[in-house]
């Protein structure tokens, strides 16, 4: 090779390689940056859902009115509703034991709006769950007395009447101050779904969802 060659090759050699040497940098750089960012989210996240399980506590330890399902992540309450057939009314004549039945519905109701009472409080003062909210659902259910369609609508109405007597009692989870704070939805579960009972008369029962909506975590990473 020619002297006035190599002194060409040498000089554009060095500055390809110094090239891809800081394109890998580059590519480096962008790697670690976007796993780093990837840990940031998951620890963000775990700590919500921490903060979250921390304030629902009081509601898993309060076996007398709520009963916690850790298979199905979800409650229910621990005392015996039993409907009379094809009836889904939160009044006597509709209700066996009503006295017995109103009064733990009532005292249930007390627990789980302490419980929102202080999802909000925590939403107050801890930045990270400044953009949470949660998914209030409540669930009705049926025994296997009519066709599937009737046992929907039945087990909705239920569930409907339950909020409904709730309210009329002075607990309601869609008052103004919980707008940005409670989805409240109503459910009927018929009978099908999950966990269902072996006792199919067991199967009148209410179940209650709580979960969080954590939505878009790269946002949610800035909240310090």
């Amino acid at each position: 090779m020619s002297k006035e060659k190599t002194d060409i090759f040498w000089p554009s050699y060095t500055d390809l390689m110094t090239s891809l040497f800081f394109v890998m940098l580059l590519l480096f750089v962008s790697v670690y940056i976007k796993q780093h960012k990837q840990i940031e989210d998951l620890e963000q996240k775990l700590a919500i859902i921490n903060a979250v399980e921390e304030n629902l506590k009081p509601l898993k330890s309060d076996t007398t009115l709520f009963s916690y399902e850790e298979k199905y992540k979800r409650f229910k309450l621990s005392f015996d509703v039993r409907f009379r057939t094809d009836k889904f009314g939160i009044r006597p004549g509709e209700l066996n034991d009503y006295t017995t039945t109103v009064d733990n519905i009532n005292k249930a109701g007390i627990k789980l709006k302490y419980i929102i009472e202080k999802l909000k409080e925590a939403k107050l003062i801890n930045p990270r769950l400044k953009d949470i909210s949660y998914i209030l659902v409540i669930a009705g259910y049926a025994s296997k007395t009519g066709d599937e369609y009737h046992n929907y609508e039945l087990s909705y109405n239920r569930a409907l009447s339950l909020r409904n007597h709730w309210l009329l009692n002075g607990i309601n989870f869609e008052e103004p101050s919980y707008q940005d704070l409670i989805d409240l939805q109503i459910s009927g579960n018929g009978w099908g779904g999950v966990g269902r009972l072996p006792d199919d008369i067991a199967n009148q029962r209410f179940l209650i969802h709580i979960f969080p909506k954590i939505g878009d975590m790269t946002t949610l990473s800035t909240q310090n």
